[in-house]
């Protein structure tokens, strides 16, 4: 669809019966956890995915997954949505199918659609109507822009273009992933909390590379750097055939181009995926930072603090300890909101008490603006330091302990690929699982690739046999087993236990870059076996990579 044909300034008071419009969290340029997007000043849903549709008379329906079931639930009430709980087999299409119906018209922002989202509407939401729309203008960018040193990342920016050049053999490829770009030129910026990208995209050819951004770069030898203004101009003269990611590319930005192609591998998704020597150095200096934040935050925990003030202390204590920015927005969840994966808006009214858990899920951006992430469980201690928890509930530990089982099976075991690190979790975790009200789940993937974002892929360690892959020297990523009870009802709870680690295929094991004790207090020894409580052991000693 051209450009010229997208409608403009749509809102829900101009629609007609049977009209709907999808509502984003975020545009192509507009940062992860960013408030200004249509999505959150409508819901209110603060979830760093999900999906909305509003109809004419203003009712909004939210689709999440199950990261965000009790997260949407609690964030939208009192207001015009209806919350749908998708599960881990439901895609946002297959749900759409069962709420628009033929002859409905679907209103699509176009600078925040993915063009591969929008052909899987096409294929799977047949007798509906899509009509792409034109959404926000390019927002101001003043902010400071820094250059990685090489010390940190190992090889130049002229150099990575050089070797994304032999690995499109002459073709132009359209770079529209700000992580990508990020990556590429060897720069990061801090001012937003959350993120280290630039806002700025890239057009490589043959012999040129152009990069399309309102922010002030350092100069860069051998790079025409334009305003996004000129972008379609530029894309426009280019009557060779343009290599794009369609999981990256939006609709809009996708109809700038004359002759997209669509890669089957984003080269440098996997060049970012394969860490160097250098950057394994620096994500080992950035964890020790971390786990140093940790300790220190673990020191502080006292009864009586609430949830938002035990985040502010450990963000602190974050900053104090040498991290740039949060690479993330913290998880810090007392009692039953831990039961809430991805719980994030912290109660100045939720006190912690004595005997209390706490979840925290957390990770900081340092020089070379590489995210961190870790997730540990911790019990409020008595105020004399002297004595200890003894009025911890008995199923606590019992779930504490079955996540810890995954986790120490899952490091220690020899795997060489994704799939299997799941299939071993799940196996162990089942038998805690239940579907009753109340029962315990683990809703999600084990875990993700780690990067310039906190979730890059490759790999990805999921059921899904269509996202197994083979472990590369120095992926780095997570393996973060969990169980939850669903409600944030008192009482209830839930528990994750994460660390990232990286591939080392000299020796074919995983080696961790955290190296944060688990809490001893919340283990009950008598259900593990000898070769557990010795990888526990282990683990505890700080001898995690012997």
């Amino acid at each position: 669809m051209a450009k010229n044909d997208l409608c403009k300034n749509l809102k829900y008071s101009n629609l007609k019966a049977g009209e709907h419009i999808l509502l984003k969290s975020k545009d192509d340029l507009t940062l992860e956890h960013n408030k200004n997007t249509p999505l959150y000043k409508l819901t209110g849903f603060s979830g760093t995915a999900g999906e909305a549709i509003q109809d004419y008379k203003g009712k909004i329906t939210l689709f999440v997954d199950p990261r965000y079931h009790i997260q949407a639930e609690n964030e939208t009430k009192g207001k015009n949505v209806e919350v749908i709980k998708l599960d881990m087999k439901t895609s946002f299409a297959d749900a759409l199918k069962n709420r628009l119906q033929e002859g409905n018209t679907l209103y699509i922002p176009s600078k925040s659609t993915k063009i591969s989202t929008f052909k899987t509407f096409e294929k799977e939401l047949g007798g509906i109507n899509l009509k792409p729309y034109d959404t926000e203008d390019v927002p101001e960018c003043n902010a400071e822009i820094e250059t990685v040193p090489l010390e940190i990342c190992e090889v130049s920016y002229d150099k990575k273009i050089e070797k994304l050049r032999r690995a499109i053999k002459g073709k132009a490829i359209l770079l529209t992933s700000l992580e990508d770009v990020s990556y590429i030129l060897n720069l990061r910026c801090f001012k937003e909390p959350d993120t280290s990208v630039i806002r700025a995209k890239a057009l490589v050819t043959e012999n040129k590379t152009y990069v399309f951004t309102d922010c002030t770069l350092p100069k860069l030898n051998g790079v025409k750097i334009l305003p996004f203004s000129d972008m379609a101009k530029t894309l426009k003269k280019i009557e060779n055939e343009v290599l794009i990611d369609e999981n990256n590319i939006t609709l809009n930005d996708f109809n700038l181009v004359k002759n997209p192609v669509a890669l089957k591998k984003n080269p440098v998704a996997k060049m970012a995926s394969i860490k160097n020597a250098a950057e394994i150095k620096h994500y080992k200096e950035a964890f020790k930072k971390l786990d140093n934040a940790l300790y220190s935050f673990r020191d502080k925990i006292k009864a009586g603090l609430s949830e938002y003030e035990l985040k502010e202390i450990f963000e602190a204590e974050l900053i104090r300890h040498g991290a740039r920015s949060t690479s993330f927005k913290t998880i810090l969840a007392v009692g039953e909101n831990s039961s809430s994966i991805h719980y994030s808006n912290c109660d100045k009214k939720r006190i912690i008490k004595e005997g209390e858990i706490l979840l925290i899920d957390c990770g900081g951006y340092y020089e070379g603006g590489y995210a961190t992430d870790i997730t540990r469980v911790f019990v409020c201690p008595p105020e004399n330091s002297n004595q200890k928890n003894t009025n911890i509930p008995n199923k606590v530990k019992e779930i504490y302990t079955a996540v810890l089982k995954a986790q120490l099976n899952v490091f220690f075991g020899d795997f060489t690929e994704t799939k299997p690190m799941d299939d071993l979790a799940r196996k162990i975790l089942k038998p805690y699982e239940k579907k009753t009200k109340g029962g315990f789940s683990f809703p999600h993937s084990l875990g993700h690739g780690v990067g310039i974002p906190v979730h890059q892929a490759p790999p990805t360690l999921t059921l899904n046999p269509k996202f197994n892959s083979k472990l590369q020297n120095y992926m780095v990523f997570t393996i973060e087993p969990g169980l939850y009870n669903g409600t944030t009802e008192n009482g209830n709870f839930g528990i994750r236990l994460e660390n990232t680690v990286y591939y080392d295929k000299k020796r074919n094991k995983k080696v961790s870059l955290s190296k944060f004790p688990y809490e001893e207090s919340l283990i009950d020894k008598t259900m593990l076996n000898k070769k557990e409580q010795k990888r526990l052991q282990i683990w505890q000693e700080g001898r995690q990579n012997d």
